[in-house]
């Protein structure tokens, strides 16, 4: 059985693999090489390496794996790549990718975790599935400001009393952050019930109210990344840039987000670390 599970009574969804690198080449040819290691191609109906700024560089790493390639001219900043990157593909659940998020596991991990965050999808209990590793989530990442509010257990007193102090002054923080919790805690569903969850399948599941979207490696619907996150983004586009265009991330870290709660999952391992070598190109 592919690890995109047939669903009862049909076929199987398709899966494409899309990644995104606008230059960032050093990290691109790196992270490529451990798809091709970790035979992550070969689970994929179609892959599309997306190119803004195209340059030869790219269309020659692109051609020495073996995998097709298109891109643009301009620089299309983060959610304009990730637009055409998704469209470009044209499968009923795609994986999105940076150019510097490495697969870290091997064939089997692979199996296993895209079969449990497709049979979760499957069944309901996750609209999308995040795959960033868990427990090896590269650099950088949000889990040391997370931390500051829900503490491992070897702090110290007044590290732990500081933090209950700041879930009790901000409320609203601690809430917009507990999602986090499954990255630091592999108990986190027990610690904090009322906002995490396990599927079936051993994924954690929070609700978009606890945790925000992240461009992070991600299993998603196509049309559902295209026509309820990347076109909610586009509508709110006025707030803070990153080299002068927007990012989804920013956009969607809003009430929106939060009052619509879509089901987020956490892969219970995750598949990618984040592994930049110089700069990525954001």
């Amino acid at each position: 059985m592919s690890p995109a599970q047939a669903r009862p009574g049909g076929p199987r969804p398709t899966l494409g693999l899309g990644i995104l690198s606008w230059h960032g080449y050093d990290s691109l040819a790196a992270t490529l090489e451990s798809y091709r290691k970790g035979d992550l191609f070969s689970f994929a109906d179609e892959v599309l390496l997306f190119l803004p700024e195209i340059t030869d560089r790219g269309r020659e790493i692109a051609r020495s794996f073996g995998i097709p390639f298109d891109g643009s001219a301009a620089n299309l900043g983060i959610l304009g790549g990730f637009k055409a990157l998704a469209g470009g593909l044209s499968a009923d659940r795609i994986i999105l990718l940076e150019n510097d998020y490495r697969l870290i596991e091997g064939r089997d991990e692979v199996v296993r975790q895209l079969a449990a965050a497709s049979a979760d999808m499957d069944e309901g209990v996750a609209d999308f599935v995040r795959l960033r590793h868990r427990l090896k989530p590269g650099l950088p990442w949000q889990g040391p400001k997370v931390a500051r509010l829900f503490p491992p257990d070897d702090a110290g007193a007044a590290v732990r009393l500081r933090a209950a102090l700041m879930r009790t002054l901000r409320p609203g923080k601690a809430s917009r952050l507990i999602g986090t919790t499954p990255y630091l805690f592999d108990d986190a569903d027990r610690r904090w019930p009322e906002a995490v969850s396990r599927s079936r399948n051993g994924t954690y599941l929070v609700s978009g109210r606890n945790l925000p979207w992240s461009n992070c490696p991600t299993l998603v619907g196509r049309d559902f990344y295209l026509n309820k996150i990347v076109s909610e983004a586009e509508k709110r586009t006025k707030g803070r840039l990153v080299n002068g265009f927007p990012t989804i991330e920013t956009e969607l870290n809003c009430q929106w987000w939060r009052d619509i709660g879509y089901r987020i999952g956490v892969a219970a391992n995750g598949l990618f670390s984040q592994i930049r070598l110089n700069d990525r190109g954001y």
